[in-house]
Formats: C-alpha cells, structure tokens, sequence
C-alpha cells in the first residue's frame, strides 16, 4: 500500500522491525539507495544506527560484496553518505570516515573538506569509466589527510611521507 508511494517518491524504507535481524541490511539500504538514487527514510536511518554495534561481526567479504556493487553505480558517493548520516561509516570505512573535518585550502577546494573532495571525486570517475581499479583509486587517493593532525593544516605533506616511506618497506 504505502510502498508504491515510496517507489514513486524514490525513498526507501524499512518496513518491520525484522529489518534488525540482519546487520547487512545496513549496507544493502546504503547500496540500493546508491543505485536506484533513492534516499532514505529517517527511521530507517535510526535503525541502521541501531545495528552499529552488530557490523563487525559481518564477514569482510559480504561488506566487500556491497562495497564493490555500490563502487558500480552511478553515484557511489550516496552510499557513503548515507552511512555516514546513521552514524556508521567508521565502523568499516574508518579511513574514508577519518577524512571528515580535515580541511584543505579553500583557494584549491572550495568544497570543504577531503571527505566532500573524495565524494565528488568518486562520483566523478564514474563519468570517466566502468573500471573499478580507477573507481577505487580515486575513492582512497587522499586518504593520507585523514591522519593529519589539525595543528598541521591545511598542510598534508608529513603523513604523506610517511606513508610513501611505509610504501617502499612493503614494496622491498
């Protein structure tokens, strides 16, 4: 009954409190809400909240399962979006979480921080191609910024050495 109406108002919903028996549905709202360009219901959002704590018991590979699809879509960014506004996404993205609130020159990103940068850089590649090694790459690209200390902005350049030097021990 109501759910045609959110069909046609492109929201999803969950529709039982059996939404919680499965942490992964989680992901899966984030997902579809991703492909289909949906957004999502604010209890749902609750909800999703709700299941934080039973995430880390979820296998890597079914998160990478969902991960990988919403990489597919045409705007990846709604996925983590979505995650993170019920408050989840550091729960298996911590490292695209930690990038919340790092700031970079308004003068080369007037977008704010590197995690707005990030999303619309993601988004962005799916104009450019379907390969996902390119997708992933621009998703992960500044992730160094999201070690940076605040005292050290909007400079990066340390926790990138660093990371180029913890690079070539793994490289060697």
């Amino acid at each position: 009954m109501g759910g045609v109406k959110d069909i046609q108002n492109r929201i999803i919903r969950a529709t039982s409190k059996s939404f919680k028996e499965d942490p992964l549905r989680v992901y899966r709202v984030a997902r579809f809400a991703s492909e289909l360009d949906f957004k999502v219901e604010q209890d749902t959002i609750k909800m999703m909240y709700e299941l934080k704590e039973e995430l880390s018991t979820l296998s890597k590979e079914r998160v990478f399962c969902e991960f990988k699809k919403a990489l597919k879509t045409s705007r990846p960014s709604r996925f983590f979006n979505i995650l993170k506004e019920a408050n989840v996404l550091d729960v298996h993205f911590k490292e695209i979480y930690n990038l919340i609130g790092s700031m970079q020159p308004v003068e080369h990103h007037p977008e704010g921080d590197s995690y707005n940068h990030t999303m619309i850089t993601v988004d962005n590649s799916v104009k450019l191609t379907d390969d996902l090694i390119i997708r992933y790459s621009c998703l992960v690209h500044d992730l160094g910024k999201g070690l940076t200390p605040k005292e050290m902005y909007p400079h990066h350049y340390r926790t990138c050495r660093k990371r180029r030097s913890a690079s070539k021990k793994i490289i060697k």
